[in-house]
Protein backbone atom coordinates (compact mmCIF):
# COMPACT_ATOMS: atom_id res chain seq x y z
CA UNK A 1 0.00 0.00 0.00
CA UNK A 2 1.48 3.62 -1.17
CA UNK A 3 1.89 6.41 1.68
CA UNK A 4 -0.93 8.43 -0.65
CA UNK A 5 -3.14 5.18 -0.18
CA UNK A 6 -1.97 5.48 3.64
CA UNK A 7 -2.89 8.56 4.12
CA UNK A 8 -6.49 8.38 2.34
CA UNK A 9 -7.24 6.33 5.03
CA UNK A 10 -5.77 9.22 7.86
CA UNK A 11 -7.81 11.98 6.28
CA UNK A 12 -10.99 10.20 6.27
CA UNK A 13 -10.11 9.11 10.13
CA UNK A 14 -9.45 12.98 10.72
CA UNK A 15 -11.73 13.94 9.20
CA UNK A 16 -14.61 12.13 11.28
CA UNK A 17 -12.77 12.96 14.19
CA UNK A 18 -11.85 16.52 13.93
CA UNK A 19 -12.21 19.42 12.14
CA UNK A 20 -10.01 19.79 8.94
CA UNK A 21 -9.47 23.58 8.07
CA UNK A 22 -6.82 22.81 5.10
CA UNK A 23 -5.54 19.83 3.36
CA UNK A 24 -2.06 20.78 1.84
CA UNK A 25 0.65 19.67 -0.69
CA UNK A 26 3.72 19.93 0.05
CA UNK A 27 5.59 19.78 -3.31
CA UNK A 28 9.08 18.84 -4.18
CA UNK A 29 12.07 18.41 -6.34
CA UNK A 30 12.50 15.13 -6.55
CA UNK A 31 11.00 11.63 -5.58
CA UNK A 32 14.57 10.37 -4.52
CA UNK A 33 14.58 6.66 -6.00
CA UNK A 34 13.50 6.80 -9.82
CA UNK A 35 11.04 4.09 -10.44
CA UNK A 36 10.79 2.84 -14.08
CA UNK A 37 7.28 1.26 -13.34
CA UNK A 38 5.77 4.03 -12.16
CA UNK A 39 5.23 7.95 -11.81
CA UNK A 40 7.48 8.84 -8.58
CA UNK A 41 5.69 10.70 -6.11
CA UNK A 42 6.77 14.12 -5.92
CA UNK A 43 4.67 15.21 -2.79
CA UNK A 44 3.35 14.62 0.78
CA UNK A 45 0.19 15.56 1.94
CA UNK A 46 -0.36 17.84 5.45
CA UNK A 47 -3.49 18.29 7.33
CA UNK A 48 -4.69 21.67 9.23
CA UNK A 49 -7.54 20.27 11.76
CA UNK A 50 -8.78 21.58 14.77
CA UNK A 51 -10.82 20.05 17.64
CA UNK A 52 -13.87 21.43 16.22
CA UNK A 53 -15.45 23.44 14.13
CA UNK A 54 -15.78 26.12 17.24
CA UNK A 55 -12.09 25.47 18.15
CA UNK A 56 -10.29 28.88 18.83
CA UNK A 57 -7.07 28.71 16.43
CA UNK A 58 -4.28 30.60 15.63
CA UNK A 59 -3.45 31.96 11.78
CA UNK A 60 -0.70 34.24 11.64
CA UNK A 61 -0.75 34.84 7.79
CA UNK A 62 1.28 38.41 8.26
CA UNK A 63 4.21 36.13 9.22
CA UNK A 64 4.27 33.63 6.07
CA UNK A 65 3.32 36.35 3.37
CA UNK A 66 4.99 35.18 -0.35
CA UNK A 67 5.40 37.37 -3.19
CA UNK A 68 2.39 37.34 -5.35
CA UNK A 69 2.24 36.96 -9.21
CA UNK A 70 -0.25 39.49 -9.96
CA UNK A 71 -0.26 42.85 -11.84
CA UNK A 72 2.19 44.24 -8.88
CA UNK A 73 4.95 43.46 -10.41
CA UNK A 74 3.40 45.66 -13.46
CA UNK A 75 1.95 48.03 -11.48
CA UNK A 76 -1.57 47.34 -12.34
CA UNK A 77 -4.35 49.06 -10.56
CA UNK A 78 -7.06 46.75 -9.21
CA UNK A 79 -10.44 48.27 -9.95
CA UNK A 80 -12.64 46.79 -8.12
CA UNK A 81 -11.77 48.30 -5.05
CA UNK A 82 -13.46 51.37 -3.86
CA UNK A 83 -11.36 53.37 -4.22
CA UNK A 84 -9.40 51.75 -6.97
CA UNK A 85 -6.13 50.49 -5.51
CA UNK A 86 -2.24 48.93 -7.08
CA UNK A 87 -2.06 45.26 -6.59
CA UNK A 88 -0.77 44.01 -3.51
CA UNK A 89 2.91 42.80 -3.92
CA UNK A 90 2.18 40.13 -0.64
CA UNK A 91 -0.38 37.20 -0.76
CA UNK A 92 -1.59 34.35 1.50
CA UNK A 93 0.04 31.22 0.68
CA UNK A 94 -2.58 28.62 -0.92
CA UNK A 95 -2.92 25.33 -0.06
CA UNK A 96 0.31 23.52 -2.23
CA UNK A 97 3.48 24.58 -1.30
CA UNK A 98 6.78 24.23 -3.28
CA UNK A 99 10.19 23.59 -1.12
CA UNK A 100 13.12 21.38 -1.89
CA UNK A 101 13.68 18.03 -0.25
CA UNK A 102 16.74 18.37 2.03
CA UNK A 103 20.13 17.35 0.33
CA UNK A 104 23.05 16.07 1.56
CA UNK A 105 25.15 18.88 0.54
CA UNK A 106 22.76 21.86 2.12
CA UNK A 107 23.85 23.13 5.64
CA UNK A 108 20.94 22.04 7.24
CA UNK A 109 21.47 18.17 6.29
CA UNK A 110 21.68 15.78 9.12
CA UNK A 111 21.95 12.07 8.95
CA UNK A 112 18.02 11.13 8.19
CA UNK A 113 16.94 10.02 5.52
CA UNK A 114 13.36 11.63 5.39
CA UNK A 115 14.24 14.69 6.49
CA UNK A 116 12.13 17.68 6.36
CA UNK A 117 13.23 21.32 5.20
CA UNK A 118 13.14 24.17 7.74
CA UNK A 119 11.47 26.29 5.55
CA UNK A 120 8.40 23.70 5.83
CA UNK A 121 8.18 23.55 9.67
CA UNK A 122 8.95 27.28 9.61
CA UNK A 123 6.13 28.17 7.45
CA UNK A 124 3.99 25.84 9.73
CA UNK A 125 5.38 26.94 13.27
CA UNK A 126 5.10 30.77 12.59
CA UNK A 127 1.34 30.87 11.13
CA UNK A 128 -0.12 28.38 13.74
CA UNK A 129 1.90 29.54 16.96
CA UNK A 130 2.77 32.93 18.73
CA UNK A 131 6.12 33.28 20.75
CA UNK A 132 6.17 31.37 24.04
CA UNK A 133 3.90 28.74 23.01
CA UNK A 134 4.83 24.91 23.50
CA UNK A 135 5.39 22.99 19.82
CA UNK A 136 5.40 19.15 20.43
CA UNK A 137 6.40 16.36 17.70
CA UNK A 138 6.13 13.12 19.07
CA UNK A 139 8.06 11.60 16.08
CA UNK A 140 10.78 14.31 15.75
CA UNK A 141 13.63 12.07 13.79
CA UNK A 142 16.05 15.01 12.79
CA UNK A 143 14.12 16.98 14.91
CA UNK A 144 13.97 19.83 12.68
CA UNK A 145 10.40 21.25 14.42
CA UNK A 146 12.16 21.39 17.63
CA UNK A 147 15.29 22.98 16.05
CA UNK A 148 12.36 25.51 13.77
CA UNK A 149 10.45 26.28 17.12
CA UNK A 150 13.34 27.69 19.33
CA UNK A 151 14.86 29.62 16.55
CA UNK A 152 11.17 31.60 16.69
CA UNK A 153 11.19 31.92 20.42
CA UNK A 154 8.48 28.77 20.64
CA UNK A 155 9.35 26.12 23.38
CA UNK A 156 9.49 22.74 21.70
CA UNK A 157 8.93 18.97 23.19
CA UNK A 158 10.51 16.29 21.14
CA UNK A 159 10.21 12.45 21.44
CA UNK A 160 11.83 9.86 19.53
CA UNK A 161 13.00 6.36 20.27
CA UNK A 162 16.15 6.31 18.26
CA UNK A 163 19.33 7.46 20.07
CA UNK A 164 20.88 8.03 17.26
CA UNK A 165 18.14 10.79 16.60
CA UNK A 166 17.93 11.84 20.13
CA UNK A 167 21.67 12.82 19.89
CA UNK A 168 20.97 14.86 16.84
CA UNK A 169 18.13 16.26 18.94
CA UNK A 170 19.84 17.71 21.70
CA UNK A 171 22.33 18.86 19.32
CA UNK A 172 20.28 21.20 17.49
CA UNK A 173 17.89 22.20 20.13
CA UNK A 174 21.64 23.17 22.34
CA UNK A 175 20.39 21.29 25.40
CA UNK A 176 23.90 19.57 25.32
CA UNK A 177 26.95 19.52 23.77
CA UNK A 178 27.96 15.74 25.05
CA UNK A 179 25.56 12.97 25.71
CA UNK A 180 27.05 9.86 28.25
CA UNK A 181 30.62 11.29 27.18
CA UNK A 182 30.11 11.50 23.77
CA UNK A 183 30.72 14.88 21.96
CA UNK A 184 27.84 15.55 19.90
CA UNK A 185 29.30 17.26 16.73
CA UNK A 186 27.36 17.11 13.42
CA UNK A 187 29.20 14.34 10.75
CA UNK A 188 27.47 13.65 7.40
CA UNK A 189 26.79 10.53 6.68
CA UNK A 190 24.63 9.29 2.93
CA UNK A 191 21.58 7.76 4.50
CA UNK A 192 19.92 5.58 1.52
CA UNK A 193 18.18 3.01 4.37
CA UNK A 194 15.92 3.54 6.68
CA UNK A 195 15.32 1.26 10.38
CA UNK A 196 12.39 2.52 11.58
CA UNK A 197 9.83 4.63 8.74
CA UNK A 198 7.78 5.78 11.29
CA UNK A 199 11.11 8.36 12.42
CA UNK A 200 9.63 11.08 9.35
CA UNK A 201 11.51 14.73 10.38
Amino acid sequence: MTSTQHMSYLDVYVSEKYNVLSRIIWSYDSSGVQSKKIFGSLYEPILMTTKSPNSKYTFNYDDVLVEAKTGAERKLIDYRKTPPQPYNAKKIPGNVWNFNRVRFLMNEYENHPTQKPEQLLERIILTSTNPGDIVLDPFSGSFTTSSVAIKHNRNAIGIDINEEYYKIGIRRTNIAKEYNGEILIKEKIRTTKHKNKKDHK
